[in-house]
């Protein structure tokens, strides 16, 4: 419930400041165009005849809920002059050339990452494979034994040598969600080759909002860790255990994607993207304690050793032949004890590899900033993939809520013929119920629109997403941190692995189709003669009556729409 407790804190704060602020913003926070494109070359879109006989990947289908039969306005259905391979090569990346699709440069090997249990075995082995530097940035490292081992492991390897960034998010850092972890932030800032900085920090960020009124919701959304500038990761996971725990092992799964990377592009590319938010002004500094407070270190070092032993196959820590630990080491030992034991799915790191049979493809990165600076190659990019599209586009995204762009864009692909499979959150699977209220308010209007579209939603928490996974054509993906809701398109700072290969591709919508295979609901309307919207299944369908209340009351603040 992290999105919402949130939101819920800085809405009637925001009221307050918001209408006045308008008139002294440089910046319309309305405005899905307030930062610069500079990611991609120019070429010339143009309108053309719909495309026609496209025939779509087969996506499992529930069939209890009957066909769609809709109908929709027609539109203007721009179909870009360029091919998905031509969009992909005017990519250009930071200051780098637009490489093109053959140039070594940007072949990448590279690893997908649906699994929870492989995305930790990754992020584990790539933490002992650091030798030189460790760079690191994540909007959530839990309270729990996942994140307490997480900085445990950081710890030792900082004893060891390895210079060590380390960026939370300012928004997260005080959050119940991230309780006490302040800290033991704090005893790892005790190490000399350790730095480690709040993204624009709450206090500062207060301070600058009536000249920057962006970056009082402006967070860093990104996931990366570099390791040595030889291998990256980026995609929707957090530090925590309802990202790399089984469902049933914790009350919160999510279903997530990674992208695991070994290429001198992706990781400088990637470097670039963590040093611009790491420069930012409104950042803090995290100062260290006094060593080993309310037994801090003890703590991370003792959730290494326990995380370390369980994930090999060792299974616990026996604390009864630990004769020389203190009576406090003893019980932060058994509280660990207690927690690991509940997650049986993670105990297979001792046959872990890398890379397997890692293919090399053609990979750029792509990035957003925040309060860092005007750059954004993602929106525009994706809409560009889009607009090249002729078979099928995909979208795995855990809250829709659509800019203006992205509305007419994906609108004038179905109606070249393209078709569209949106899967993500319902009210009943979602941490976050503000964007399912606009979603409440907006799905009929989307299937008028865009009549190819099918929307599948997932019905419980067993099945909730947080994944942030686009296909096209079954042959261009895309993987990373950014949201389909204004708050990633006008204020987060984002980044995106864009993947070439026609395979990996293939791989990734074949997952999307066993995800939607565990469980679905698609919402449905029909269109008579006259042009009236009848729902045929919608949320009221599968929703309680108090999460509906709920949503129906948010949905009325739509004042808070650009910020969600």
């Amino acid at each position: 419930m992290l999105r919402e407790e949130n939101m819920k804190k800085l809405f009637f704060f925001v009221v307050c400041v918001f209408i006045s602020n308008l008139a002294l913003a440089q910046v319309n926070p309305f405005d899905s165009d307030n930062q610069t494109t500079v990611g991609i070359s120019a070429a010339e879109v143009k309108s053309s005849e719909a495309v026609k006989g496209i025939s779509a990947v087969p996506v499992k289908v529930n069939s209890s809920l009957g066909a769609k039969i809709s109908s929709g306005p027609a539109t203007r259905n721009v179909l870009s002059t360029m091919t998905l391979d031509e969009v992909f090569n005017s990519i250009v990346q930071g200051e780098a050339k637009g490489f093109t699709d053959s140039d070594p440069d940007i072949l990448t090997r590279v690893k997908y990452l649906p699994e929870n249990d492989l995305s930790w075995y990754t992020r584990w082995k790539m933490l002992e494979e650091a030798k030189e530097t460790l760079d690191c940035t994540y909007y959530i490292v839990d309270k729990d034994v996942f994140g307490q081992s997480f900085l445990g492991f950081l710890a030792k390897k900082a004893r060891d040598g390895v210079k060590i960034r380390l960026m939370i998010d300012g928004r997260i850092y005080r959050s119940g969600y991230m309780k006490g972890m302040p800290d033991l932030f704090k005893e790892l800032a005790a190490f000399p080759n350790v730095q480690i900085k709040i993204f624009n920090s709450i206090s500062k960020s207060i301070l600058n909002m009536f000249s920057n009124f962006q970056g009082l919701f402006a967070s860093n959304h990104k996931k990366i860790i570099l390791i040595d500038s030889k291998f990256c990761l980026t995609g929707g996971r957090n530090i925590g255990p309802d990202y790399f725990g089984q469902v049933g092992e914790y009350p919160t799964i999510y279903r997530d994607t990674d992208i695991f990377m070994a290429g001198d592009n992706a990781c400088q590319r990637l470097k670039d993207s963590f040093d611009i938010e790491w420069k930012v002004k409104t950042n803090s500094v995290v100062k260290p304690s006094t060593p080993n407070k309310n037994n801090g270190r003890d703590r991370i070092d003792i959730a290494y050793l326990v995380m370390d032993r369980y994930i090999k196959g060792k299974g616990l820590i026996n604390p009864a032949i630990l004769k020389k630990w203190s009576e406090p080491q003893i019980k932060i030992l058994n509280e660990l004890n207690a927690e690991i034991s509940k997650f049986k799915g993670i105990s297979g790191y001792a046959n872990f590899e890398l890379f397997p049979d890692a293919p090399k493809v053609p990979l750029k990165i792509i990035d957003k900033n925040s309060v860092s600076g005007d750059r954004n190659d993602i929106r525009p990019i994706f809409l560009k993939f889009v607009e090249a599209a002729k078979e099928e586009i995909v979208i795995q995204n855990p809250y829709v809520v659509l800019t203006q762009k992205a509305w007419d864009s994906l609108k004038a692909a179905s109606a070249r013929g393209v078709k569209i499979i949106m899967h993500s959150n319902s009210g009943g699977s979602t941490d976050s119920l503000f964007p399912q209220a606009f979603l409440l308010k907006e799905w009929q209007k989307m299937l008028v629109d865009m009549p190819t579209l099918r929307i599948l939603v997932a019905p419980t928490d067993k099945e909730r997403l947080h994944s942030k996974t686009f296909v096209v054509d079954n042959h261009i993906t895309a993987i990373g941190s950014y949201n389909m809701d204004p708050l990633s398109a006008n204020y987060n700072a984002e980044a995106v692995a864009i993947v070439n290969d026609v395979d990996f591709a293939v791989e990734t919508h074949q997952q999307i189709d066993k995800d939607i295979a565990k469980g679905f609901v698609e919402y449905e309307i029909k269109v008579d003669k006259d042009g009236k919207v009848h729902e045929v299944f919608g949320p009221k369908d599968h929703l309680d009556a108090k999460t509906m209340k709920k949503m129906k009351w948010y949905g009325k603040l739509g004042l808070i729409r650009p910020v969600i």
